[in-house]
């Protein structure tokens, strides 16, 4: 199997800190024109699994966390030749509890996998299997808020952990962890609570006032040199990036005059930025993993558009993702910030080339294949095999770039 092949996503499940508790690896299916990426479960997690490991490496794509894959009803029967390490066994919400099934989850059990319940409707049947779980996996958006508190009073009598997946609202999440959820997946990140009226704490302040300087489009080295000096946090970590394995300089750079001279206005001010993000530390690991995704995937698939517009596109990616940080609505967040109508366009309301670009990154994140223009991407001299490979080549750059953006690294 070639590189382009490989189909796969992955979804952070967060605990109730918000820290990164485990992903989940999401099947993308190989779509053409005659097929229309239609396969059965059997072989979309087969797919999943084989190139986690054996094509992308299951450690880039989840580290030390742990990875939930679908299991089918045959894979369940017949499990593949994996250890317990790094899998958790979800089980999918159309498998019956009946004798085969449970025998074959309670030996998976013992052999130390962790199991999961998908999509988890309680009903008195389904005892059996929640007696072998050890998460199970609510969807808050198949329940009410009644339901779903029934739910979790009647689930709570068990020895199980509780996980709210489809949580699509910042409203939705704080109900869940009210409720006592124990895990949390959704969208929620990029759809955060409207906050209206209410001010941006201090230390967003400050990094949204540093923002808008840098996207100032009168901004030049030397003010772009004094603005980051007023930052000796973010210069330190700047120069740490320029110096990393991102750029693999010959010599090293001690000068942050130097660094803006050798590497380029340009290219300083989007990494000036997302660094900027990283200080706001009340935000998860993953939101900032995701960011630099996004940024990295929309500045390839710009790169075959406009080739000299890199770093355009790379800060439309990265600035996407402004709701989730500060917590207030896009609109509200881009009247402080100098940008041209384009951009602004492009963000609101997905207008022009880069407004194409970013739906067309977010609506392969998500899977959600009818929201891509398969007209427009022909007209851009693109192909699918093109945004599997942006989305591909911007993983593995995050993987790669993420420790020493987000400190994790000397």
């Amino acid at each position: 199997m070639q590189k382009k092949d490989v189909l796969l996503a992955r979804q952070p499940i967060f605990d109730r800190k918000l820290n990164t508790y485990a992903y989940e690896l999401l099947f993308r299916p190989n779509i053409t024109e005659s097929n229309n990426g239609l396969v059965d479960s059997d072989q979309a997690t087969s797919m999943v699994m084989l190139n986690a490991y054996t094509e992308i490496g299951i450690q880039n794509l989840v580290g030390e966390h742990k990875a939930f894959i679908n299991f089918t009803r045959n894979l369940i029967l017949s499990p593949p030749p994996f250890t317990n390490k790094e899998i958790v066994i979800e089980v999918l919400e159309d498998i019956s509890p009946d004798e085969e099934i449970i025998k074959s989850l309670a030996d998976l059990k013992k052999k130390g996998y962790l199991i999961a319940l998908d999509d988890f409707i309680y009903h008195d049947s389904l005892l059996p299997l929640v007696e072998l779980a050890h998460i199970i996996k609510v969807d808050v958006l198949a329940l009410s808020q009644d339901q779903l508190f029934e739910h979790v009073t009647l689930l709570k009598k068990h020895d199980v952990l509780l996980l709210a997946e489809k949580v699509e609202t910042q409203e939705m999440q704080e109900y869940c962890m009210d409720l006592g959820f124990d895990y949390f997946q959704g969208y929620f990140l990029s759809k955060p609570k409207t906050i209206t009226g209410k001010k941006i704490p201090a230390n967003k302040l400050v990094v949204m006032q540093l923002l808008a300087d840098l996207q100032s489009p009168d901004i030049n080295s030397d003010k772009l040199h004094d603005t980051l000096s007023k930052d000796p946090g973010l210069s330190f970590k700047m120069l740490r990036l320029i110096n990393s394995a991102a750029y693999r300089r010959p010599h090293k750079i001690e000068s942050l005059h130097r660094a803006i001279i050798l590497i380029g206005s340009n290219n300083i001010k989007r990494w000036a930025s997302l660094l900027a993000l990283t200080n706001l530390d009340d935000k998860p690991s993953a939101l900032h993993e995701e960011t630099m995704l996004r940024a990295k995937m929309c500045e390839f698939l710009g790169k075959r558009i406009q080739s000299n517009e890199d770093d355009l596109f790379f800060t439309l990616g990265m600035l996407s993702m402004l709701e989730a940080f500060f917590d207030a609505p896009m609109k509200k967040l881009l009247e402080s910030v100098s940008l041209t109508n384009e951009m602004n366009e492009a963000l609101l309301e997905r207008k022009g080339l880069l407004g194409f670009v970013l739906s067309t990154c977010e609506s392969y994140e998500q899977g959600r294949w009818d929201n891509i223009d398969w007209k427009g991407l022909k007209k851009q001299g693109l192909s699918i095999n093109d945004v599997r490979e942006a989305y591909l080549e911007s993983l593995e750059w995050t993987m790669e770039t993420g420790g020493v953006v987000m400190g994790s690294a000397g």
